[in-house]
């Protein structure tokens, strides 16, 4: 096993124990270095996906709005995206065009240091109150029936 490989599944193995730690279920993919969990929000049921890439030494935090993105509604939708990422210290969000998916992503990276449960709880904490934040506000643009483009 190298060094990268040891360090990230030393990380995942610290992830797991986090989530446990805080009553939160989850489901592991030990092969991916893969961890699924759900919180609840204020206003939806928060899926996070925790995946260690042990090449690039990164932790990634993926969270999938369950919004519904028209085709029509796009460039407003990225508009709008792009203001409130300018705004966020950590993380953003995106637009996966193809799916019609919006989501949360936060990275951090382990390359010259161990992560330790701290940082699993903030990026759990950060991203869940972002996205209360930000999620009414979006699901409210993705229904409006004119675009910034007809004004």
């Amino acid at each position: 096993m190298t060094i990268t490989t040891t360090k990230s599944w030393k990380n995942y193995m610290t992830l797991c124990r986090t989530l446990e730690r805080n009553y939160i279920e989850y489901k592991r993919e030990d092969e991916n270095l893969c961890v699924r969990c759900s919180v609840g929000g204020k206003d939806i049921e928060l899926s996070f996906w925790f995946t260690i890439n042990p090449s690039k030494m990164l932790i990634t935090l993926y969270s999938p709005l369950p919004i519904e993105l028209k085709r029509d509604k796009t460039s407003d939708m990225a508009l709008a995206i792009c203001m409130i990422n300018s705004t966020l210290e950590d993380g953003s969000f995106y637009i996966d065009f193809k799916d019609e998916l919006i989501y949360y992503k936060m990275t951090s990276s382990f390359y010259e240091t161990q992560i330790n449960d701290t940082i699993f709880e903030y990026m759990l904490s950060a991203s869940a109150d972002i996205i209360d934040e930000y999620y009414p506000k979006l699901k409210k643009l993705a229904k409006i029936e004119e675009s910034y483009e007809e004004n």
